[in-house]
């Protein structure tokens, strides 16, 4: 029973509240598979200015996470430049990166700043960031990101 109890409490539960079960990973990706962005295309939402999903046929790997593209253009401009076309923070929420905290995308709430791409979980979080100044949470962010980082 004791054992049964340890492993609800540090696995299945974290799952449930939304935290990292596992260590840090530089791109997220979920809990039960290694795709990137639940699918969508990075690239389209430079290219196009919305979201699109990607397609199993569009695929291309880095940073150890399978990124999904909507046709071959958007997939030869994410593999020429993967830094460029890949979202800040692996992904995760920017809002909650600059506040510390790892979290997940809503792939329909995000915002091209200074020719790079930010996710956000909820509206809300986007909606703080241009309340309450783009450039200050970035700088939160990517103070909170560099600290990630190193501990990985």
């Amino acid at each position: 029973m004791g054992s049964r109890f340890l492993f609800l409490f540090s696995v299945i539960l974290p799952l449930l509240w939304g935290a990292p079960a596992s260590a840090f990973d530089e791109v997220n990706t979920g809990y039960f598979n290694d795709l990137a962005l639940q699918g969508f295309d990075s690239a389209h939402y430079f290219t196009s200015k919305s979201s699109q999903k990607g397609s199993g046929n569009f695929t291309y790997e880095w940073k150890g996470a399978h990124w999904r593209f909507a046709n071959r253009e958007s997939l030869k401009l994410f593999a020429s430049n993967p830094d460029k076309y890949a979202p800040q923070y692996g992904g995760y929420c920017s809002n909650q990166m600059s506040l510390g905290n790892l979290s997940d995308i809503d792939p329909g709430v995000w915002l091209i700043f200074q020719e790079k791409l930010y996710f956000f979980g909820h509206q809300e979080g986007l909606d703080r960031w241009n309340a309450t100044g783009i450039a200050a949470r970035i700088k939160d962010a990517d103070t909170q990101w560099l600290r990630y980082l190193a501990q990985n």
